[in-house]
């Protein structure tokens, strides 16, 4: 885990673009409209890790992330909708261990929550909050 620490003058690049997502959830996006630019569409991910399975809503432009996960046995294990994400970023994308971290700063004045999320081997989630 690499882990993150506030800084109001990071100025790198707010979400991956397609082909990072791509990559990192091993198949390509269902798009709501193709003809829009990847930020400013809606794209849906359906993946797996053998274990569970994973559901991704991406709206950039909105700043909206949905995630869904689910067992084998189609039980949900989690489920977070998440609609003031000011960045998203992929900690690690390698075939043994998948990691982002999504951080909500939009619309705060007092403090930042970070999400970090483990895909593979295993589904883990770890949510802070950070003093501004």
């Amino acid at each position: 885990m690499k882990g993150w620490q506030f800084n109001k003058e990071e100025s790198s690049e707010k979400f991956p673009d397609e082909m990072a997502w791509a990559l990192f959830c091993t198949v390509e996006p269902k798009r709501m409209d193709t003809t829009l630019p990847f930020y400013y569409d809606e794209s849906v991910f359906r993946f797996s890790n053998g274990t569970e399975s994973f559901y991704f809503k991406i709206s950039p432009s909105y700043h909206e992330f949905e995630v869904n996960v689910k067992d084998a046995s189609g039980e949900l294990l989690y489920y977070q909708l998440l609609r003031t994400v000011g960045k998203v970023e992929v900690l690690e994308d390698r075939r043994d261990h998948g990691e982002l971290l999504i951080v909500m700063n939009e619309d705060r004045n007092r403090t930042v929550t970070t999400i970090e999320l483990t895909v593979r081997p295993r589904f883990r989630v770890l949510v802070k909050e950070h003093y501004v």
